[in-house]
C-alpha cells in the first residue's frame, strides 16, 4: 500500500482509534490499528471486540493494500507532528514507512488478515439526532454511570425510545441525571417506529457513548443510529461505531425522582462552584464532605466543611426563593462539584425536600427550571 495525506487528517483519525484499543495480552492483535488503502481513500480501524470502529481518512491513494500497526506507536509518533504537512505510508514486507518533512520512521506490523472483522449495519439506520445536541446531553449524562462491573447495567447509559425524543439516563446509585433530546420525526424511519413497538429501551455502555461524543466534529450536523440484535451503531461523516448492548433491566429510577419539592431555589452557577471548591479544602479527605446551609428567609446559601486536619471554612452566596425554610444537606463535594459542572446556563435551579431525600440541580432559562435536563445527588447521611 502507498497513501498520501495531511497529517491532521491522519491525525484524527487515529487519535479516535487509539482511544479504543488497550492492551491485550492473550490477543495481540487488537492493540494494532488497520490501515488500508482503497480507492475511496484511507480507512482506519480498531476494536477492543466490545467497541469497533472505522474511520474514513482523505488521501491520495497510489497503491492499495492493509496493514496493521501497534496504536501505541503510530499515535505517539503522530501526536508530536505538526498540521499543515503531507506524509506518506508506504508498506513493504510487513513494515509501514512514515515519510513526513525529509525524516522517516519504520513501524514493524502484524498480517492485516488476522484483524477481526468489525461489524457494519445491514440495514438503513432508524433515526438521525442532532450531532450537537447528543454531544452536550450525552456528555452531561455519561459522567454519572458506575465505573465497576459490580451491576453491569449500571456501567450503561439507558436509551429509551419516544416518537418524538429519546431519554437518556445514567446512575451509579449516588447520582442520576436524564436528558431529553428531541426526535425530529422528518428524522425517524418506518422501521424505527416498528422497532420501537416491541423494544422500549436499551443499555449502551457508557464507554461507547464517551468515544462517540469525542468523536462528534464541527462537520457533523447530524449522527445517525442503527440498531442490530445486541448492537447498536453511531455513524458521523467520516466515523463509524459499533458497540454490544449491554444485557440486563435497568433499575426503575423515575421512581426515585420527586414529584415535587418543598424548596426551590436559583442562584449564580459560578458562585456556588467557587464556594464548592474553597470549601471543599476544608473537607475530610475520607468522606470529602461539604455542607450546603440554606437560609430561605434571608435569601442565603452558605456551604461549609470542617475537619480535624485542616479546620473549617464557610463561604456565603446570594439565592431566590420563595421558601421561608431553614435546610442543611451533606454532599460529597466531587459528586457536588461535578453536578454543577453538568449545568451550562449561567443561574442553577436546586430542589429539596429535606436533608436526606435526593436534591435536583436543573438550569435555568427565563428565570425558570428547564425540563429537558436534570441531575439527581443523593445526600451523605451524617
Amino acid at each position: 500500500m502507498k497513501a498520501l495525506c495531511t497529517t491532521e487528517n491522519l491525525k484524527k483519525g487515529i487519535l479516535i482509534a487509539e482511544k479504543i484499543i488497550g492492551k491485550n495480552l492473550t490477543l495481540p492483535i487488537l492493540s494494532n490499528i488497520l490501515l488500508e488503502a482503497e480507492k475511496g481513500g484511507l480507512k482506519i480501524s480498531a476494536t477492543n471486540l466490545e467497541i469497533g470502529l472505522i474511520a474514513k481518512v482523505r488521501a491520495k491513494i497510489e497503491k492499495e493494500g492493509k496493514i496493521a500497526v501497534p496504536g501505541r506507536i503510530i499515535g505517539g509518533i503522530l501526536s508530536q507532528l505538526d498540521d499543515g504537512s503531507q506524509i506518506t505510508l508506504e508498506e513493504k514486507n510487513s513494515t509501514l514507512k512514515m515519510i513526513y518533512n525529509g525524516n522517516s520512521a519504520a513501524i514493524k506490523g502484524m498480517d492485516a488478515k488476522d484483524f477481526p472483522i468489525i461489524p457494519k449495519p445491514e440495514s438503513k439506520f432508524l433515526f438521525e439526532i442532532s450531532a450537537a445536541e447528543l454531544q452536550k446531553k450525552a456528555g452531561n449524562v455519561v459522567a454519572t454511570a458506575a465505573t465497576s462491573d459490580t451491576r453491569q447495567e449500571l456501567t450503561g447509559v439507558h436509551f429509551e425510545f419516544g416518537e418524538t425524543k429519546i431519554i437518556l439516563a445514567a446512575t451509579d446509585s449516588f447520582r442520576l441525571s436524564e436528558a431529553v433530546v428531541k426526535l425530529d420525526k422528518a428524522k425517524a424511519t418506518e422501521d424505527y417506529k416498528k422497532y420501537i413497538a416491541k423494544n422500549k429501551a436499551v443499555i449502551v455502555p457508557a464507554r461507547t457513548f464517551s468515544e462517540v461524543i469525542r468523536a462528534i466534529s464541527a462537520e457533523d450536523e447530524n449522527v445517525k443510529v442503527y440498531l442490530a440484535e445486541n448492537q447498536i451503531f453511531f455513524e458521523t461523516v467520516d466515523v463509524l461505531f459499533v458497540s454490544r448492548l449491554i444485557d440486563g433491566k435497568y433499575p426503575e429510577y423515575k421512581q426515585v425522582v420527586p414529584k415535587g419539592f418543598s424548596l426551590d431555589l436559583i442562584a449564580k452557577k459560578d458562585d456556588l462552584l467557587k464556594a464548592a471548591r474553597l470549601a471543599g479544602v476544608f473537607s475530610d479527605s475520607k468522606s470529602r464532605e461539604v455542607r450546603l446551609k440554606i437560609e430561605g428567609d434571608k435569601g442565603k446559601l452558605a456551604v461549609f466543611a470542617e475537619s480535624v486536619e485542616s479546620g473549617e471554612g464557610s463561604w456565603n452566596i446570594d439565592c431566590r426563593t420563595d421558601a421561608k425554610s431553614h435546610l442543611e444537606v451533606a454532599f460529597n463535594n466531587r459528586f457536588l462539584l461535578d453536578g454543577l459542572n453538568s449545568i451550562s446556563t449561567e443561574d442553577i435551579s436546586i430542589s429539596a425536600n429535606d436533608s436526606f431525600g435526593p436534591v435536583m440541580l436543573r438550569e435555568v432559562a427565563d428565570g425558570k427550571p428547564q425540563p429537558d435536563y436534570f441531575h439527581i445527588i443523593m445526600p451523605i447521611r451524617s
